[in-house]
Parts: structure tokens; sequence; C-alpha cells
């Protein structure tokens, strides 16, 4: 059951029980009320009526004579003096409030103007001191019941007076009956604001349901409006630092993984070349009869590939995945660089028939030697790829820097596509791409390498002409 229909059940509930326990205690306590103002009045008529009655006993000396006479008979149905004495009380009656009856001492009945139906059992609790009291109905109709000894000279009798109520128990069947209406019209309008109050109070719950359905489906920016400074508003509040915690989360999530994905894209990218190398020269031992300095520079450069790729995979995942820039740079002369480098590439240009010129002036230059060696495989492998049957590198010292250029004769990148080559899965040529299956991450990560030298590849190319990547390194002692 939604929680909407659980608060207005049960403010509804509440709300019900509300009026009938209040309803019932206003008519029952307004009943009593009436009721003991009728007892009160009926004690006090009774009173006067005795009053009244002892009056008339004391100015009649026949009625002495005939309840004496009536109390010595053994029958006394058909006397003429009980007859005389009802005739007595009868009058006497007329004198008196509300409906009367008379018993003798004994308890015998000797005149009554009550319903027969009348239970006159509180007679043996009359005490002599006291009057008693009780209510009773008959055919429909309430009495107060009040009564007692009355002893005057030699006349001992019980003296009854019933005195009619039905109209306060009408007024109470009355108040029952409005109470009823004003119940169903104020239960009725009261429903309907706690629809409204439910709807209102439950309304930022659905809110929150619904960011959280929103967020679990993957829409990690949405949030709550906060209102107020209540326990709702605190609640809105805390969910969207909540959704702020998973957001980020997510995101770091995301990143974590695109960097892993990157690393290992960008590695199985950077095998090709070594690869090629290892291929060349293990095939050279292979196919080929070779001198001993052949055979062991062979497998120096096999050797030389594999422990590079070895600490390659490391450093990449420094820079990929750890997102590190801080990579210790050692001086290295050029010569040896560009001879190992020459010395790598030498199956892929021999498989391409691309001829590599070297024009390198000596110097000692700052670098990470693996990564560097990555940019310039980067660079020389898309001049392969781009058509070239010759690369030109040269190098340059300047006044504080070393200043590296490589050109190809290959089929060269549209000018305005020039500014968004270094674009992680950016590919000029989209169909050769996916014949060489190149994802498009060499430029970008040979971007990432420049900048840990603290420079930047600079492109120029003319469409049919050729390509030139330009990049400063920095001079050991400057």
């Amino acid at each position: 059951m939604r929680l909407f229909a659980k608060f207005f059940i049960c403010a509804t509930l509440v709300m019900s029980v509300a009026l009938l326990v209040s309803g019932y205690l206003l008519i029952t306590s307004s009943n009593e009320n009436a009721i003991n103002r009728e007892l009160e009045r009926a004690s006090v008529q009774y009173k006067f009526d005795r009053f009244t009655l002892q009056a008339s006993i004391i100015a009649d000396s026949e009625i002495i004579y005939l309840f004496s006479v009536v109390n010595d008979l053994e029958e006394t149905a058909d006397s003429i003096e009980f007859q005389a004495l009802i005739s007595r009380l009868s009058r006497l009656s007329r004198d008196l409030s509300g409906e009367t009856a008379f018993f003798n001492d004994s308890g015998l009945l000797l005149y009554s103007q009550m319903p027969s139906d009348i239970d006159f059992s509180i007679l043996d609790e009359i005490a002599s001191e006291f009057h008693i009291h009780n209510i009773q109905t008959v055919n429909e109709i309430s009495y107060i019941i009040v009564g007692g000894l009355l002893m005057q000279g030699d006349i001992t009798m019980y003296f009854f007076v019933a005195t009619d109520i039905s109209d306060v128990v009408a007024q109470r069947e009355g108040m029952m009956q409005s109470f009823v209406r004003v119940y169903f019209i104020t239960l009725l309008l009261s429903m309907l604001v706690i629809l409204a109050l439910s709807a209102f109070i439950t309304r930022p719950i659905k809110r929150m349901n619904n960011a959280a359905a929103a967020i679990a489906e993957g829409n990690y920016d949405k949030r709550l409006p906060v209102s107020g400074g209540d326990e709702i508003g605190q609640l809105s509040t805390n969910f969207n630092i909540m959704a702020d915690a998973v957001e980020n989360t997510i995101h770091e999530l995301e990143e974590s993984a695109r960097r892993r994905e990157d690393f290992v894209a960008n590695f199985a990218h950077e095998l090709k070349t070594p690869l090629t190398s290892v291929i060349g020269y293990a095939d050279m031992l292979y196919q080929k009869t070779l001198s001993d300095e052949q055979i062991k520079d062979a497998a120096w450069y096999i050797l030389s590939e594999g422990l590079r790729l070895e600490a390659l995979s490391l450093k990449l995942m420094d820079l990929i995945v750890l997102g590190r820039n801080d990579f210790t740079l050692e001086e290295v002369s050029t010569e040896d660089l560009f001879f190992n480098l020459e010395g790598s590439l030498k199956p892929l240009l021999e498989e391409s028939s691309v001829n590599l010129k070297l024009n390198i002036q000596p110097s000692y230059v700052l670098i990470e030697y693996d990564l560097l060696k990555t940019l310039l495989l980067n660079l020389i492998d898309n001049s392969v790829k781009a058509g070239c049957d010759a690369i030109e590198i040269t190098g340059k010292s300047t006044d504080k820097s070393y200043a590296l250029r490589i050109f190809d004769n290959g089929k060269g990148i549209p000018t305005p596509e020039l500014d968004r080559i270094t674009e992680a899965f950016y590919m000029v040529d989209k169909s050769r791409s996916y014949k060489q299956r190149s994802a498009g991450l060499g430029l970008a990560l040979s971007q990432k390498i420049a900048e840990i030298h603290g420079g930047k590849l600079i492109f120029g190319s003319v469409e049919g002409v050729g390509t030139v990547v330009e990049i400063d390194l920095k001079r050991s002692g400057v």
C-alpha cells in the first residue's frame, strides 16, 4: 500500500474515532446532566408532595381511622372501609404532582395511578429516614419514581410519585440523530481536507522517489528542489548530497574504466611497431644465413624491443590509467637515440619500401627514453600508413632547445583536419584506418608524451605533397 493511502486511511480512522468518542462523551454528559436535573427536581417535588400529604392527613381525622381499620381487616378488597380509603387517597392524589401510589406498612398496594407494569421492588430498600428513586421505562414512557416511608400519627405507609421524563429521553434521541448528521458531514469534510494534506505531505516523497528512480536509470544529474528547513527539506538536502556523491563516484568509475580502455587500446597500438621489428629480425634469423655479428645484432634488437615493451607497458599504465605526468627525464645522446630507432624501424621500413634519412646534429637531450621512442615510432608509423616512400628526420640544437622535424612525402592531411588529428579516436581517413585496424589513438598518446617533455606537436601538411611534424626537446645543461 502506498504511503499516500496509508496516511489518508490512518488520519481518517483517527478523525472518525475522535469524532465518535467526543460525540459519545458529549451526548452522555449532556444526558446525565439532564437526568440529574430531573432527579433533583423530582426529589424536591417529592418532598413538597410529602409535606402536602402529611398536612392533608392531619386535617382529615377520618383517613387515620380508615387506615387503622383496613390494617386490622383480613380481607380488605371488598370492604366498605377499604373502598372509602381508596376514595380518600384518590382525592389526596389530586393535590399532588405526577402519578402516585400508596402502600400500607405491610407492603399492600392501597392505591396507584401508575401503569401496572411499574416495578415496586425498591419498596424493600426504603429506610425510615430516607427516600429512594429509580428510573423505569414502561410502554415506551420513561419515569423517575421517588418513594419513601411516611409516618404520621398512627399511620405508616409507603408513598411513591412517578414523574414522566420522556422529554429528556426524546432530547437524547434527538441529539443522537443530530450528531449522526453532523458526524457524517464533518467526516466527509475532514476526508477532503485529509486527502489534500496527504497529497501535500507525500508530494516531496513522491518527487524523491521519482528522482531516485531516475538516478537508478542513469540520470545522475537529477536533483530535488529544497524548500523549508523541516525534516523533508533536510531529507531533500541530504538526498542531493548523496546524489552528488553518487554522480562523482560514477564519473570517477567511468573515467577509470575509460583510462583502462585507453591503456589497452594504446598498448595494443604500441605493440605493432616493436612486434614488427621483433618478427622481422626473428624471420631474418630463421630465413637467412647470417654471420655471427648479424645474428648478434638481430638478437640484440629483439631483446631490446622486448625489454622496451616490458618497460613501456608500465609507463603507459602510469601515463594513461594513473594520469601521471611527472616522469623523470634523463640525459640521452641523440646519436644513440636515433641509431637505436633506425635499427628498430628497419623491418617495418623494408616491408613498406620506405627510405629513412637521418640528419641529426649530435647533442644531449632530457627525455624519458621509452616514451619518446614511442612518440617517434608513432609519427613514423603514421607516415608509412600515409603511403610515403621517403621519410627524413632532422635534428639541430637551438639556443635553449633541440628542434626535431619529421618530413614525409605521403598523401598529406587536409588543412581543416589538422586541429583535430591529436584527438583520441579521431581518424582522417576512416577507410584506411579500418583496413589497418587503427583506433586513432597514436597521435593522442604522442601529444601527451610531448607535453610530458615540455613541448607540443606542431603539424603542417599539404595534400598530395606530404606532412611535417615539429617538436622541441629540452637540451641537457641549458
